[in-house]
């Protein structure tokens, strides 16, 4: 269940180098806007509870690191200083931490569900930009090949249930 990690943290964020606050907006400025708030939340920092156990606390600040990399990643790519192969790592991390949380099916299919829903407003996005001339189709081969990859993860975990 690891794979979807590219595209959720990793391509959305790599693929948009200015947030809507830059000072040089572009034309997909909402668009950006709103795929950052939703990737934002998705790798949010999760607080420690005085009653988790000792294994969820260290799943949680796994969790937060993680979050934190990518965080860090991503500014760094944006600022020219990482190539996008170190997103793409931080990316998978913080996907594999935010999966490990899931204590159960049912939360599972909600953090993928959250990942599918992502990835096609991304996936959409990026054939936006393809159709203008200014995107890469490389990059939206592989926005397909994760979506397919956490829509088949998707059915893998509700055939379990």
């Amino acid at each position: 269940m690891t794979n979807y990690a590219i595209l959720i943290c990793a391509v959305g964020l790599m693929a948009l180098p200015a947030r809507a606050d830059d000072p040089k907006p572009g034309p997909d400025v909402p668009a950006r806007a709103a795929l950052d708030a939703r990737l934002d939340a998705f790798v949010k920092p999760i607080d420690v509870a005085a009653g988790d156990s000792d294994l969820r606390k260290k799943l949680k600040e796994r969790h937060n690191s993680a979050a934190k990399l990518l965080e860090l990643r991503i500014a760094d790519y944006r600022k020219g200083l990482r190539d996008v192969s170190a997103v793409f790592d931080a990316a998978h991390l913080a996907a594999d931490s935010k999966l490990d949380l899931a204590e159960n099916a049912d939360q599972r299919t909600k953090v993928l569900e959250e990942g599918l829903e992502l990835s096609r407003e991304f996936e959409a996005f990026l054939q936006k930009q393809v159709d203008g001339g200014v995107g890469s189709k490389a990059e939206l081969e592989r926005a397909r090949f994760a979506r397919l990859s956490i829509e088949v993860q998707l059915l893998k975990v509700r055939q379990k249930e």
